[in-house]
Order: structure tokens, then C-alpha cells, then sequence
């Protein structure tokens, strides 16, 4: 029986067996605006208040108070979490030896759930794709012996194609995808004419997921999955 851990985002859990897979890491890929922070933010927020798990939120792109007025209007008050999710901001620029102190960090506060925003930020520094990927195989390595789940945030161009044919690129260096356990991808695109917005699950070990891209929508209560038939 494979554990799964429940998102939070209403509708997701369906797609893919019940949840995420347990101390597994996936990358969440889509262009500028898609909903990569927001997920996030749900991600930990709803663990901290449904589930009492806590988490981490490494941000290498926005300031705490900026990400929790981002979602402040959602009913995301992080205020009521305060215990359970902790923010670490890191500038990408001039950041050296970065998974020494995540480690730390995440040993002390034992998260249940971490997200990484960017994985992109986290690489662009490095002079070349060998460097990279030794930086993210070191990263997911000490993820996946510390116990938690975790998501990994990636910038894709906004108009690649998410239909359920595609094959291309699911993160900014190509890399990425073959190197996490799953990818999700978040994307702007008509199904149906029900909505602007799509997710896709492109792949997720251990799990039958869903395979086509699903419409899905950010309002008042952040991201939801809309009910269509799937």
C-alpha cells in the first residue's frame, strides 16, 4: 500500500490515487502566473491546519510578508499556522554551499512538507546542465533521507504545450523532470471553454494518475480543480 499525502486543493487528490506519494519530491512546472506559488502556499498551509503536519517554504524569489499577502485574500491567513509553517528567504546571487543549511534547517523543524520556490532561481547561477543536475540530484537525495514530502517549483515558457500528447520540455533546463519523482504542470489553456487554467499530471510513480490535462481554477479560496469528467 503505497502512503499518500493529501494536498489540500480541492479536486487534485482524484487525479492521482488520493494525494501525493509520501516522502517523494515533485517538480511543479508552468510558465509566469500559472499558480506555482499558490499551490505551494496551499500545500503547506492546509497540511498545518487539516493534517498537523508542519512545513517549510524556501522562497529564492519573494520575501515572507509578500508571499503571505499574496494569498492573505484566499483565506490563506498564515498567522493561524504560525507554529507549524516556517518561511526561510535565500537571494539566489552570491548564496553559496545552500544545501548544508537547508538540511539543518530541515533537520531541526522536521517538516512534513517542503517547497522550494524556484528550482530554477536555485540552478540559474551554475555555469552549465552537468552542474545543475549535480545540484539538484544532491538536493532531492538529502530530501528523500529527511523524512518529508516535497515540491520543487520550475519556470516553463507560458505558451508550451500541455496537451496530452506532449512531449517536450516540463522545466526550464530539461533536466529536472528526469531527475524528480513527479511532475505536475500547471498552464493556461481552454478545455472545454470551462476555464483559462489547466493541470496535468505528466508523471508520478507508484500512482495510475490521470494523463490528460484537466481544467482547473484560482478564485477566493485559491486553486481548485474543476469538476469535469476525467
Amino acid at each position: 500500500m503505497v502512503e499518500r499525502v493529501k494536498t489540500g486543493i480541492p479536486g487534485l487528490n482524484k487525479l492521482m490515487q488520493g494525494g501525493l506519494v509520501k516522502n517523494s519530491v515533485i517538480l511543479l512546472s508552468g510558465g509566469t502566473g500559472t499558480g506555482k506559488t499558490i499551490f505551494g502556499l496551499q500545500f503547506l498551509f492546509n497540511g498545518a491546519k487539516d493534517f498537523n503536519e508542519k512545513g517549510i517554504y524556501l522562497s529564492l524569489e519573494e520575501s515572507e510578508e509578500g508571499l503571505k499577502a499574496d494569498v492573505e485574500d484566499m483565506g490563506l491567513d498564515f498567522n493561524e499556522v504560525s507554529k507549524k509553517v516556517k518561511f526561510i528567504y535565500m537571494p539566489p546571487y552570491g548564496t553559496t554551499n545552500f544545501l548544508s543549511p537547508l538540511k539543518d534547517q530541515i533537520e531541526k523543524f522536521k517538516p512534513k512538507r517542503v517547497v522550494i520556490d524556484s528550482l530554477t532561481a536555485l540552478v540559474m547561477p551554475l555555469e552549465d546542465n552537468f552542474e545543475r543536475k549535480k545540484e539538484i540530484f544532491n538536493l532531492i537525495k538529502i530530501l528523500k533521507r529527511l523524512n518529508c514530502t516535497a515540491i520543487l517549483t520550475s519556470e516553463v515558457p507560458s505558451e508550451s504545450n500541455i496537451s496530452s500528447d506532449s512531449t517536450g520540455r516540463f522545466s526550464k533546463f530539461g533536466i529536472e523532470e528526469f531527475l524528480c519523482d513527479s511532475v505536475i504542470v500547471l498552464h493556461y489553456a481552454g478545455i472545454g471553454g470551462e476555464s483559462d487554467r489547466a493541470i496535468r499530471v505528466v508523471k508520478m510513480r507508484q500512482t495510475n494518475h490521470v494523463r490528460g490535462p484537466v481544467s482547473m481554477a484560482i478564485g477566493k479560496l485559491g486553486i481548485s480543480v474543476l469538476k469535469t469528467k476525467y
